[in-house]
């Protein structure tokens, strides 16, 4: 019964640094290989194993068991091609080599991934696992960290509250920061510095989400589909840069109502939260035309193409109009709560309720169009 000792290096550090290709099948051989290896690179933790394996060849012998030793390589872009020229190896040695069974030696989970291959072509009685003493913990720790990141739904369950916990702590710093900078009439630039941990926390939520949600190849995708659009003359483009316009005039807008209201007061007698309100009352209305005016071009590209109007974009609409009257009448109540301006509570009930009703209104709209499409699908089916 022949036993392989069978050393595997997923990410050919074997070919990359030594220049050494696998697969190397026979002591001497895999000697040579190691001490290039270790000549090339001494910290390469594949240099272990590969002693480790010969360690085991070498005891198997001892005691007369047939034994023979290789080392199968992948690619340095681990995992599928790695995978794919490591079995495309394994075949060569066990065609080469015939063993009856085989003695897995790695250097670590990752290599360790390759197990099911082997086992599915050879059986495997013995995984030996290689550490340095001195990274043992390191590793294990890494290959963890890396692991569960890998998981869509712990990296979301764990990397998004951070980040929300970032960008909030972020805002608020900075926040701070830019009101005291602007009542020290922006003479005081040393200030600037201060504001740098707020912007960055800020930065850093926000890159985190992304990379949770994976904003970037959603960005990708996104300006591949804009570039289309613009090649095919859709209108999309020009009322999303109006709808852009509208949404920064918003936030100009709202910046300035809150800073006329804080310049017409004494430093003792001003309210963050009245600035808040005033910045959302001023910006809100443009936030709301923002979005009609980019929902409107949607919905003319979709018509001119397909020749049918989309009831989704009116059922939109309305909720995004109920949205905007809710807000404002929420806004009105505040102010009038916290005691700024002259208290008008039929005008801020009238806000909210004809929010409500327009909410309500759009979501029997939404049930009704529902229902008609599901029965017009019944009936093309039917026939």
């Amino acid at each position: 019964m022949k036993t392989l000792v069978l050393c595997v290096d997923r990410d050919d550090d074997l070919g990359t640094k030594a220049g050494v290709n696998g697969p190397v099948i026979g002591r001497e051989e895999n000697l040579k290989a190691t001490i290039a290896l270790g000549l090339a690179d001494p910290e390469e933790a594949d240099t272990n194993t590969i002693f480790s394996g010969l360690q085991v060849y070498d005891d198997l012998v001892k005691r007369g068991m047939d034994a023979e030793i290789a080392t199968v390589s992948g690619d340095s872009h681990v995992g599928f091609q790695s995978d794919l020229i490591l079995t495309n190896q394994l075949e060569n040695v066990l065609a080469v080599v015939k063993p009856d069974r085989a003695i897995l030696v790695s250097d670590g989970v990752e290599d360790e991934s390759i197990y099911p291959v082997i086992s599915s072509r050879v059986k495997i009685d013995s995984v030996r696992r290689v550490y340095v003493k001195q990274s043992r913990s390191i590793e294990g720790t890494y290959h963890m960290v890396m692991k569960t990141l890998q998981d869509e739904k712990m990296r979301r369950r764990w990397i998004v509250p951070l980040s929300l916990v970032l960008i909030i702590w972020g805002s608020l710093s900075f926040f701070t920061k830019s009101v005291e900078f602007s009542e020290t009439d922006y003479s005081d630039i040393s200030m600037l510095s201060q504001m740098a941990p707020g912007v960055i926390g800020i930065v850093l939520g926000f890159y985190l989400i992304g990379w949770a949600y994976h904003w970037g190849e959603r960005a990708a995708h996104r300006i591949d589909r804009t570039k289309k659009s613009v090649r095919q003359g859709s209108l999309t483009i020009p009322f999303a840069i109006i709808g852009f316009v509208f949404i920064i005039v918003g936030v100009l807008v709202g910046y300035d109502i809150s800073n006329i209201y804080r310049e017409g007061l004494l430093p003792s007698e001003r309210s963050l939260a009245v600035s808040i309100l005033l910045f959302v009352s001023g910006s809100v209305w443009f936030f709301v035309f923002g979005v009609f005016a980019y929902e409107s071009g949607r919905s003319i590209t979709a018509f001119l193409q397909t020749g049918k109007i989309r009831w989704s974009f009116i059922v939109m609409m309305v909720s995004v109009l109920a949205t905007g009257f809710i807000v404002q009448g929420a806004v009105d109540a505040l102010e009038i709560l916290i005691g700024h301006g002259t208290p008008d509570v039929p005008v801020a009930v009238a806000e909210m309720m004809t929010g409500i009703l327009v909410a309500i209104f759009s979501s029997l709209l939404n049930a009704s169009l529902r229902r008609e499409a599901a029965q017009q699908q019944g009936e093309a089916q039917g026939a």
